[in-house]
């Protein structure tokens, strides 16, 4: 499993620029085409045709999902304008991805993604926060485009889902290293 935890203050968007704003992107330098393939991103979608503000990537080899939507309609692009804690928790099936959205610790989604589970992703893997790391596979976007423009705070990175009660009992608190003090 997976979790990444952050908050977000976004006033608005600019879709002549780019329709997604990537939150962060990593990749372990595989070939699309390799079975060691590994990716994953997280973006804000600007657009209001139904689509939800949150698109997540997740591949590893042929197995995972390309940008699938999550966030109910609460969050929306004109709710970013205030700063709110977005959690985003994922776990590998068997016959899907489990993955669910939190907004200030309580529980806005949960949906299967994709229709397989996820192996392992080895190798070193690179990240980018704010931008891609690399242009994704069949995809024009280019490396270091949809730059995110928004203030970001306390980004954290999980190699574990977290649980639904860790995520409430700690949204509003610092994680071990914090500098307020």
């Amino acid at each position: 499993g997976t979790t990444v935890e952050f908050w977000l203050k976004k006033n608005s968007f600019d879709i002549s620029k780019t329709k997604k704003e990537v939150i962060i992107d990593m990749w372990n330098n595989n070939a699309s085409s390799s079975v060691d393939y590994g990716r994953f991103t997280l973006a804000l979608s600007g657009t209001t045709s139904g689509e939800d503000t949150f698109i997540v990537t997740m591949q590893s080899g042929t197995f995972g999902f390309y940008e699938q939507s999550i966030g109910t309609s609460t969050v929306t692009t004109s709710s970013l304008s205030d700063w709110h804690h977005y959690a985003l928790s994922f776990v590998s099936e068997s016959s899907a991805i489990m993955a669910r959205l939190y907004v200030d610790g309580t529980l806005n989604e949960s949906k299967s993604m994709g229709s397989t589970g996820l192996n392992k992703i080895g190798g070193r893997i690179d990240a980018y926060l704010g931008a891609l790391k690399t242009s994704p596979s069949g995809s024009s976007a280019a490396q270091y485009s949809g730059k995110l423009s928004a203030s970001l705070d306390e980004f954290r990175f999980w190699k574990t889902r977290r649980t639904s009660k860790e995520i409430y009992n700690k949204w509003y608190r610092q994680i071990g290293g914090g500098s307020n003090d």
